[in-house]
């Protein structure tokens, strides 16, 4: 029974490897095609919780029931991280396609709960923000 599980275990990474051989990340130049010019709004298992306008040049601006954010996005190895003007750290994500939507993990963890990017018809801007 023990040599059963220790092998099981040892055989996890390779599963997780597989997994992301088989629905690999977007690259930085994929996801910019994607996205540049797009409003996204952004789900995860309550709902849609916010929404990101994609503008030319790598930047972005998020916006939620508490915040209205302007930053950049940058390419870090498979993960695109986004910089948030007044926010003390990056946000990173791994981005797939799914032919009409996009689907990212945070940290391209898939043992984490993905968040779902559907396009939208809104475009966000800050002005005139006043948060909840």
């Amino acid at each position: 029974m023990m040599r059963t599980l220790t092998l099981l275990l040892a055989l996890l990474p390779l599963a997780a490897t597989a997994e992301e051989a088989a629905d690999p990340a977007l690259s930085a130049d994929a996801f910019e095609s994607l996205v540049e010019g797009r409003t996204m709004d952004t789900h995860d298992s309550t709902g849609r919780y916010g929404v990101e306008t994609f503008l030319p040049g790598r930047r972005a601006i998020w916006r939620d029931a508490d915040r209205c954010l302007e930053g950049t996005w940058r390419a870090a190895g498979p993960l695109i991280c986004f910089d948030y003007q007044g926010e003390p750290t990056s946000y990173c994500w791994t981005y797939h396609d799914r032919g009409g939507w996009l689907m990212a993990w945070a940290d391209g963890d898939r043992g984490t709960e993905p968040i779902l990017l559907y396009p939208s018809r809104e475009l966000v801007t800050c002005e005139g923000f006043l948060g909840v």
